[in-house]
């Protein structure tokens, strides 16, 4: 496989690759893709183009970016602390714990980690909940990093991680207001590469009154909304999903995240709403107290999720492990050993074809952006990877899509694009040296602000 640097940098020609388009009328197949000012201009066989750079797909899979709907991109600097945390461990160490003591610069280096690890895995949108809106600063720290990495980003403004515990399950205070100038200000642009939603607490972390003024303070904004729902047995007990749909407040531009213990009843609201849903799978099979991973009931209420990583204290910030994480549960589901809500009878199942379209188009869809992005279509902006199936762990890749995510990881990650813009060429992703000294820093001072020792 080679590259040839052409006079004009910002025209590529894939040649010769296995294409998994995700775009229903084109399909998979196995050809070229031009890449022009940012966009995908042509997928076709046989293209040629003398002024663009040539890639050699050949024995390659190309498609679409991962798109990662769920993160806590502030947490990049804290990866890997807690694998066998439970959520209120998880609660206890970092919201509570630390994120009281980060800086707008530990915000800065957190997310440029995660932005850039992810980046170097493949994923080249993600949708960043941002709850350490502790205050303006912080915020415009975050969103300073995803313009800085590169990353197409969809940055969720939610609340701060002072005082943390006044502001989840049943607080009483209204998101913070600086939300406004965000919008106003900063993230004013929907097409621009970083855009602005609203991470909201919804019935099940506020109050219902709480919940219905933000709602209508993020729509007054015109701002797509998450929510963190179905968290273990308290979510059992709100039922946020019920909640909102009997106050008339569900509506298509919501994404809910987890919905490990949302009744399957919610779940058909939250379709016959035309509501998306973030499925975390694998910190959901790591981390006992939220419930176990919803994909297989919101496929059987006619939803189709899309994935996400949530914290990389906890587990790898890849979305490889992420699919994985889903196949193994759906596979629990089918010996008969999975959790209460999914000991029902006949849940649809997915294959790996459907959780490279869950990483991917239902991303997109989730993120109000598959306009934009999620597919290999002529038109939409250029998010794409090049995954080498040549690598010893794929070979002799019979199935493309099984291939991939059974024994795909970072390492074989050889392109990354986004918009048009090469961030990983040759396996080498660009920057990120000097980041990970600087995120190795800001771990220090956060530890002994906190009056933490380090890890050894």
């Amino acid at each position: 496989m080679s590259y040839h640097q052409p006079p004009h940098k910002d025209r590529i020609l894939i040649k010769g690759a296995y294409l998994m388009t995700q775009d229903d009328e084109l399909g998979n197949l196995v050809g070229d893709v031009l890449v022009a000012d940012g966009r995908i201009l042509r997928i076709g066989q046989d293209l040629r183009d003398d002024e663009a750079r040539l890639v050699d797909g050949t024995g390659n899979a190309v498609l679409p970016g991962f798109i990662d709907t769920h993160r806590h991109n502030w947490q990049g600097a804290l990866r890997n602390l807690g694998p066998a945390w439970t959520y209120q461990e998880y609660r206890s160490q970092v919201q509570i714990g630390l994120g009281q003591y980060f800086e707008p610069e530990d915000v800065h280096i957190g997310n440029l980690a995660a932005d850039l690890m992810s980046l170097d895995s493949g994923v080249t949108t993600v949708r960043d909940e941002s709850h350490i809106s502790n205050s303006p600063e912080h915020s415009d720290a975050a969103i300073a990093a995803h313009w800085e990495s590169g990353i197409r980003a969809v940055f969720d403004h939610g609340w701060p991680s002072t005082e943390a515990e006044q502001w989840q399950f049943g607080s009483s205070r209204t998101h913070p207001d600086d939300i406004r100038r965000i919008r106003n200000e900063v993230l004013s642009d929907d097409s621009a590469r970083v855009t602005l939603n609203a991470m909201l607490r919804g019935p099940e972390l506020s109050t219902a009154d709480v919940a219905a003024q933000d709602i209508r303070l993020a729509r007054e904004l015109g701002l797509r909304i998450s929510m963190h729902v179905g968290l273990g047995e308290w979510g059992a007990r709100q039922q946020a999903v019920r909640q909102l749909a009997e106050s008339k407040l569900l509506a298509s531009d919501m994404t809910f995240i987890h919905l490990c213990t949302s009744t399957d009843e919610e779940l058909r609201m939250l379709a016959a709403h035309g509501a998306t849903a973030s499925v975390a799978s694998a910190l959901e099979v790591f981390m006992p107290g939220l419930g176990q991973p919803a994909t297989n009931r919101l496929l059987a209420a006619g939803v189709r999720p899309s994935l996400s990583v949530d914290t990389e204290t906890i587990v790898s910030g890849d979305m490889f492990g992420v699919m994985r994480a889903a196949l193994a549960y759906q596979q629990l589901i089918i010996a008969g050993a999975a959790g209460p809500m999914d000991r029902v009878p006949g849940l649809p199942t997915f294959d790996a074809a459907d959780l490279i379209a869950f990483a991917t188009i239902e991303g997109a869809r989730a993120c109000g952006i598959d306009d934009r992005t999620g597919s290999l279509t002529p038109g939409k902006e250029a998010d794409l990877i090049m995954v080498r199936l040549d690598h010893t762990n794929l070979l002799p890749a019979t199935n493309v899509a099984a291939s991939i995510v059974a024994g795909g990881h970072a390492g074989n990650v050889d392109l990354v694009v986004v918009a048009g813009e090469v961030r990983k060429e040759h396996g080498v992703l660009k920057k990120g040296d000097a980041v990970f000294a600087e995120a190795a820093a800001s771990r220090d001072r956060l530890f002994h602000a906190a009056g933490l020792p380090l890890p050894s």
